[in-house]
This record gives structure tokens, sequence and C-alpha cells, in this order.
């Protein structure tokens, strides 16, 4: 299950879990188009059903119906997210608003849909009943011009998988946070014709990160591999938090 998974992000999370052997349901919004094109791509082994993420109700429907369609979540992935850099004072309450209610309250809302869920699923020989991955942003944890309210937005979001991993990690399920840095997107664009070549100068590893950086990260945190790590917010940003 993935949320946003029309963007470019989602996309390449979906194409990695369908490669590994997942089944995979695409949740969009507003790229229908994108989504359906991924399904041709990835065949039998994705869908694609509409969501929300900034609307409980919707949430709670795509969760219901995704869980009675595919007969039960082994993973969801909140990738749904929106930026609107600027500078604090220069932002409107909507589009403040609009940052935080689709990244941090959908996210939210998200794991308060499917956490029922996955505890009315039997455990796994791991003991294990499912994982929620959650993507955040180095923005929370290194501070840029123009980005007040995304990096409020992802911070809430760490906040909330380290709360949900000490709630649920006796009871089988792991809640973990992936927080990209510069990654080659549409998403990055607007932080580009803000930051120009400063941003790759901040980088250690000198280079923009990939789709593919991401989506492979995000696949061995899905899996068993990492049955053991929960409550973690792993970073995939070339050495930009430590430098």
């Amino acid at each position: 299950m993935i949320t946003g998974g029309s963007g470019d992000l989602g996309q390449g999370i979906a194409r990695v879990c369908v490669d590994q052997g997942a089944r995979v349901l695409i949740g969009y919004h507003r790229g229908r188009a994108l989504a359906d094109a991924l399904v041709s791509e990835l065949g039998g082994q994705a869908s694609s059903a509409a969501v929300d993420v900034s609307d409980p109700m919707s949430i709670a429907q795509f969760a219901a119906d995704a869980a009675h369609a595919l007969g039960g979540i082994d993973a969801w992935v909140n990738a749904a997210g929106v930026i609107k850099p600027g500078l604090l004072v220069t932002q409107s309450p909507l589009d403040v608003e609009r940052v935080i209610r689709v990244n941090l309250l959908g996210t939210l809302w998200c794991c308060q849909a499917v956490l029922p869920l996955l505890m009315k699923q039997p455990p796994r020989d791991n003991g294990q009943r499912g994982v929620i991955l959650n993507l955040s942003s180095v923005t929370s944890q290194r501070a840029a011009r123009g980005q007040a309210a995304y990096a409020a937005s992802k911070g809430g979001v760490e906040a909330l998988t380290r709360a949900l991993a000490v709630e649920y990690a006796r009871k089988g399920v792991r809640v973990v946070a992936l927080a990209p840095g510069a990654i080659e997107s549409r998403m990055l664009e607007p932080t580009t014709q803000l930051a120009g070549d400063e941003l790759l100068k901040r980088i250690p590893a000198r280079r923009i990160g990939s789709v593919r950086d991401v989506a492979e990260y995000a696949s061995f945190l899905l899996s068993d591999r990492a049955a053991y790590v929960t409550g973690s917010v792993a970073c995939t940003d070339g050495g930009y938090v430590v430098a």
C-alpha cells in the first residue's frame, strides 16, 4: 500500500517492491494518469485506487477496501506529500495549513486507519503483523531557508513514527521513517530554484540522489531483513545531515 504512489518516490518504491515479488496497491489523488501508466507497466502485480490523505474518511475507505481486495496488508508506505516553499511570513494560512494537513495529519490519519487492520491479522512466524514506513525529509533535521512549514510537518512525522513504534513494537507492528535528502524529482524543483548551486555544495557526496537510492532503502526497511528495526529515522542524503 503506497499513498502518493503516483509521485516520483512512490513510483520508485512500487517498482522496486514489485521487482522483489510484492503485490502493490498504488494510491493516488490527482495523478490518475500516472498511476494507471505505472499499473500498466508493472502488470498483474499492481493496481491503483484513489485516496485523498487530507480527508480521514477517504483514507479509512481506501484502507478497508484495499485490505479486503488484497486479503491483508503486509506494509503501508506514507509517501503522499506537498511542499510550498517560501518565508513563513509571506505564506497564507491556507498554504501553511495545506502542508501540515497533507504531510503530518495525512500521515497520522493513515496510521490511524491501518493500525487496526494490521492488529486483526495473525502474526507471521517471526511474530510480525506488518510495517508502516513514513516518508520524512532531512529538512526536519537540518533547516533550510523557505521551508518552515514543511520542516515542521516532517518533524511531526518523525515524532509520530517514534511514538507509534513504542506503542506497537510488542504487538508485532514496526513503524519506521525514511528521510530523503535532495532527490532528483518533481518535488525538488522548488528547492533548487531557491538554493541553486549552493544545494550541491552542501552535500558531501557531491551529487543529487536518485529515486532508486530512496526506493532501495525503502524496500529494505519494509522487508523482514529489517525485522529488528523500528522507531528509527533513516537518511538517504549523501551525508547532508551530518556535514
